[in-house]
């Protein structure tokens, strides 16, 4: 075997094993996809050139029908090369429909030839071997072309040495050629191709192009393993001469030897090349792996952002960093750490939901920005390239409120948890790939931290919870007996036998005693773990009974309106408490209108889903009023216990149903300004493929009869809890 045939034997083995390595990859995109063809083709090819130094011309049938598939192959490698190169660069539809035309004039040419006579015919493999060169030469000029249009001078060099090395592989295949006709040049286009190829699979495998540095950087690593795997199979297999058993037994040895040292060495060769070329490079990858050594075992989420955000900080490559987590009140992301700059205090799920993507683990501002000059240098006949634009114009305006250069979803649990960003706004492209795949870890590990401490934080209220019901026990005994004597004693004075100016003293005692009787028993609801019959609910249900149970008890001045869409799926959860909430929302909203005309509008709907990640659906429970709205530096701690501004009120309405809605796996959350009224929105989970159900009859347009004063919210609830369920005993 000479030289020629080993070197195609190796470009073969490596090209196919580089093609099947990018289509195995999951979750591939479509560039990859054409990327395995493209090096699958070249590899086919170079592995029916070895065939033919193995089986030539003159060697009968079987050398003529290896001839035939080499001409064949041949003239499908321009095919796959122009459709990855064309969807590489993102070129528009009309130079796709070009290079389409083009590549089936290559295959029919080469079908032509190869499946005839004519490939023994010298000129006519002459004539398909220059057109397939001057084919490949097209994908030269679609690189060319970009780099000359491309804003950037950074990305203008990156295009410019994949233009060389597409240019450098064509001119080594040429010259190959020649060399059959006994030309003296050496066989060096397997070789080039090989290399050419890696450097396109490195490219695609990072996020962006990779640069000169980093390529000879990664070539160094591989050539230095692909030595020591070659010692350790050398030293296996050399010494055994001509058994054939034992020889086979040492080779599987080696092959387990290999797979097992190959992770490990490459991982150390890669950090060894990094250290001694890129130390700046260096020092970073080394400080991000000691946050991940340092905050494993950090729970706190609030001390795990700060600990982050220092250590990324003190790295001296970032001059900003931010962290920004799911919002529990309403949709969107609020900032919860942050170093550099201030960025947007809250970022909402519509501006954020573009910087999700299935394809791309992360968003780099500078390719978000490339991609959209290339897009606005096309014609914009095509709707995918305006939305395509839309979208980018979506995530770059997510990115800038952010103040990042490259943000992360924290994904958790099928779901977006929150966003990792980081910015060296003092030069374009400052982190390399192998500091994005750095990133990307460190994110993960944010992300499944972010999720523990959710979980801690539920175990952690339970067991409050637990021991607070245990002493609101005896709290509520000692209050109680007491309270009980001074009532009575207070009912037992004869209110004649005081000055008429001391009599009214005897009813304050009585009511104050009941004031803090309610309080004691509020508090005994809070604290006591909630007895819950979870099934199958269906809301708009829920709303109706909600309504026609308390519309008899509402003021005339409030008018009571409801929608409610038929088809919406049911969710898991006890109708009985989620009544209870409802009806302590609209007594809250009658109470906040202070006796002026309004109206409480009761909505039920599907939430907008924020991404792809959120894979279960939510439906969302709105209770609107037009009443005069609550301050902004009261909605904060509007569901904290005890928290009130009624006179007469305890403070734990509110506590209460959001304890209730977070046992049914939602989140309540409220949305007002001053002046223009308040809503509460209730989200809970829905049931996974649920059938439409059917439509409920809602009463609409309820003129409610005037009534009263009302009594506490708490206390009306109760009572009419207590009817509702004598009315179920007697049917």
């Amino acid at each position: 075997m000479d030289i020629r045939s080993q070197s195609s034997l190796l470009a073969a083995i490596v090209g196919l094993a580089l093609g099947v390595s990018m289509v195995l990859r999951p979750q591939r995109a479509r560039v990859a996809t054409l990327y395995g063809l493209f090096a699958g083709s070249i590899g086919a090819f170079h592995f029916l050139r070895f065939l033919e130094g193995l089986f030539p011309e003159d060697s009968g049938a079987v050398g003529r029908v290896v001839l035939g598939a080499t001409i064949v192959v041949g003239s499908i490698v321009p095919s796959t090369a122009l459709s990855f190169f064309l969807e590489f660069l993102n070129f528009s539809p009309r130079a796709a429909r070009f290079g389409q035309r083009m590549s089936l004039i290559s295959v029919l040419f080469g079908l032509g030839v190869g499946a005839s006579p004519l490939a023994t015919l010298l000129q006519a493999r002459v004539a398909v071997s220059i057109w397939v060169l001057l084919a490949l030469s097209f994908p030269v000029w679609l690189l060319l072309a970009r780099m000359r249009s491309s804003e950037s001078r950074i990305d203008r060099w990156r295009l410019m040495y994949l233009a060389i090395g597409a240019g450098l592989s064509i001119a080594s295949s040429a010259l190959d050629f020649l060399a059959r006709f006994d030309i003296p040049f050496p066989t060096l286009g397997p070789i080039v191709s090989t290399l050419f190829l890696f450097f396109l699979s490195q490219t695609l495998q990072r996020l962006r192009l990779m640069d000169l540095h980093e390529l000879l950087g990664k070539i160094a690593s591989q050539t230095v393993l692909a030595a020591i795997l070659a010692v350790v199979f050398v030293v296996l297999t050399a010494w055994v001469e001509r058994n054939f058993t034992l020889y086979l037994f040492n080779t599987l040895v080696a092959a387990f030897v290999m797979l097992i040292l190959t992770e490990p060495l490459a991982h150390k060769i890669e950090e060894r090349v990094v250290a001694i070329f890129f130390r700046q490079r260096f020092a970073f990858l080394e400080s991000v792996r000691l946050l991940q050594r340092r905050t494993a075992a950090v729970i706190d989420v609030p001390q795990l952002a700060g600990a982050i955000l220092d250590g990324l900080n003190e790295t001296r490559r970032v001059t900003h960093a931010s962290l920004y987590l799911l919002a529990e009140d309403r949709p969107g992301f609020r900032l919860l750490d942050s170093r550099g700059p201030q960025p947007s205090l809250f970022v909402d799920a519509g501006t954020a939901r573009a910087l999700v993507s299935r394809t791309e683990r992360a968003q780099l501002i500078e390719t978000v920005e490339r991609r959209m000059s290339e897009l606005k240098a096309q014609p914009l006949e095509a709707r995918k390239a305006r939305e395509e634009i839309r979208r980018l114009n979506d995530v770059r305006g997510a990115m800038q409120q952010m103040k990042a250069g490259i943000t992360v979803p924290l994904v958790g649990n099928d779901r977006v948890l929150g966003f990792l960003n980081l910015f060296d706004e003092r030069v374009p492209e400052a982190f390399a790939s192998d500091e994005i795949a750095a990133i990307l870890t460190l994110a993960d590990q944010v992300a499944g931290i972010v999720e523990s401490s959710k979980l801690y934080e539920r175990m952690r209220e339970r067991d409050r919870l637990a021991a607070l019901g245990e002493m609101a026990a005896g709290l509520a005994h000692e209050i109680r007996n007491p309270l009980g004597a001074i009532k009575g004693a207070a009912q037992c004075l004869d209110p004649k036998s005081f000055p008429e100016a001391d009599r009214e003293f005897v009813d304050v005692i009585v009511d104050e005693v009941n004031r803090l009787n309610g309080v004691v028993t509020a508090f005994l609801d809070y604290a006591r773990p909630l007895k819950q019959s979870f099934g199958p609910t269906d809301v708009n249900e829920v709303v109706t009974r909600t309504v026609r149970l308390i519309q008899n008890d509402l003021p005339g001045h409030v008018q009571l309106k409801t929608e409610l869409p038929d088809g919406l799926p049911r969710v898991d959860g006890d109708a009985e408490q989620l009544k209870q909430v409802l009806i302590n929302l609209m007594q809250n909203a009658v109470q906040a209108m202070e006796g002026k005309p309004g109206t409480i509008t009761i909505k039920v709907q599907r939430a907008e889903r924020f991404s792809e990640f959120r894979g279960v659906e939510t439906l969302e429970i709105w209770v609107i009023d037009d009443g005069p709205g609550i301050p902004a530096d009261q909605q904060v701690n509007i569901f904290v216990p005890f928290f009130t501004t009624k006179q007469k009120g305890t403070g734990l309405g509110l506590a209460i149903c959001q304890r209730i809605v977070k046992n049914h796996g939602g989140a309540i959350a409220v949305q007002s300004r001053p002046g223009e009224g308040t809503a509460f929105v209730i989200r809970l989970p829905a049931l996974p493929s649920e059938a439409p159900v059917p439509e409920t009859p809602a009463p609409e347009n309820l003129t409610p009869m005037p009534g009263t004063v009302q009594p506490p919210p708490e206390v009306q609830a109760e009572r009419l809890s207590r009817r509702e369920r004598k009315k179920r005993k007697v049917s």
